[in-house]
């Protein structure tokens, strides 16, 4: 007899430690946040020196992140090696959670292709509808804050997508 993916199994809800998720979370943000730095890097030689230009920007945006998911990091570990905590953290639709992450990366990924209009709509819809979002409002809000971030990116500061 051949097993199928009921609706049950969607719903059926994962239970995790509140610590322990806050743990994976900081090394999670701190990993990114090194490969931001490892990104902002290179941008150094290609600016002058003196001013805060497109280099020592996100230099700067990528220090002040990998020291504060550190602090995020330690607080979480010496909590969690300090007083027990029994809270758990409750996701009763585990699937369309990792769902919705797998869109975030993917739309992540291709921004450049899509552009700043239609990559925040797609992302929009696919996080709303894995939210359980029906009705007027998946089709009315995401091109709406697609729109809004074209115009406050592309028009109003000018910051183009290769």
């Amino acid at each position: 007899m051949k097993k199928t993916i009921s609706a049950s199994l969607l719903e059926t809800p994962l239970k995790l430690s509140f610590r322990g998720l806050e743990a994976v979370v900081s090394v999670l943000l701190l990993s990114l946040s090194i490969l931001y730095l490892l990104e902002a890097l290179p941008l150094l030689s290609v600016t002058s020196g003196g001013k805060v230009g497109p280099g020592n920007f996100p230099l700067g945006i990528a220090c002040i992140a990998i020291a504060l998911t550190s602090l995020l990091l330690i607080m979480s570990l010496s909590k969690r090696y300090g007083l027990h905590d029994a809270r758990k953290v409750t996701f009763d639709r585990a699937l369309f959670v990792l769902f919705g992450a797998v869109i975030i990366i993917l739309i992540g990924s291709q921004l450049a292709s899509l552009g700043a209009f239609f990559a925040p709509w797609i992302m929009a819809t696919g996080i709303m509808f894995c939210c359980q979002e029906r009705g007027l409002r998946l089709l009315v809000f995401p091109p709406c804050i697609g729109g809004a971030i074209y115009v406050l990116f592309v028009l109003a500061l000018g910051v183009y997508f290769p």
